[in-house]
């Protein structure tokens, strides 16, 4: 008899539902958790992008704003080699940058990389361009830079504050690229990495320049 009353009664069965009810509850709380951290992974992504591309047009601009002879990269004699974080040319062997922008073999067309023993061979625009090597393209001219053009314009790789005030490391190619014709125009590539993991890319911005278009 008295087997049967316990097997009738339900003492702890509330504990059990109680228990039952929290697994639950705590199963729909860690499911609403994750969508949120998945959802702001996706708004920072997504930020990080907006603010890559703002980066680039701002550097593309800049060009777009200046005569064709002015478009080039700075190649010091003593380039190539860090100075203060950016390398103070086109990077060199030495440069922490020579890497990510050496093998971004597809901003340059996959030709051979600058050589600071032979500036002027091959199709790189630099400040020691000779102009008759790619008509129409005149040599370059520095007294053409305009002032306001000197903090970004001529820089391999250098730090651009976006839109959210961080400093993202910007890496622009400039080559001369053969047309259809036969003419020659300039090509100005962009890549925007992000500041928080520079082996990533932001933003891609591609643009030709015609010698005999003014700005």
């Amino acid at each position: 008899m008295r087997a049967r009353l316990r097997l009738a009664g339900e003492e702890g069965f509330g504990l059990i539902e109680l228990l039952i009810a929290m697994v639950v509850l705590n199963i729909g709380i860690l499911a609403l958790v994750a969508t949120f951290q998945a959802g702001a992974l996706a708004i920072g992504t997504s930020a990080a992008t907006s603010n890559g591309t703002a980066v680039a047009d701002k550097v593309m601009e800049v060009y777009r704003s200046m005569p064709n002879a002015a478009i080039y990269l700075k190649n010091p004699a003593s380039g190539g080699s860090d100075t203060g974080g950016w390398p103070n040319g086109i990077p060199n062997s030495t440069s922490s940058w020579y890497s990510a922008y050496q093998g971004d073999t597809a901003a340059y067309n996959g030709g051979a990389y600058f050589d600071y023993a032979n500036p002027t061979a091959g199709s790189w625009v630099t400040s020691s361009t000779i102009g008759t090597s790619f008509p129409p393209i005149a040599a370059t001219n520095t007294a053409l830079v305009p002032s306001s053009a000197t903090s970004i314009a001529g820089n391999a790789v250098q730090g651009v504050t976006g839109p959210d005030g961080q400093s993202y490391p910007v890496l622009t190619y400039i080559i001369a690229m053969a047309t259809s014709s036969g003419r020659y125009v300039k090509q100005v590539v962009v890549v925007v990495h992000d500041p928080r993991s520079t082996t990533r890319t932001l933003a891609r911005e591609s643009s030709l320049f015609d010698p005999a278009a003014t700005p």
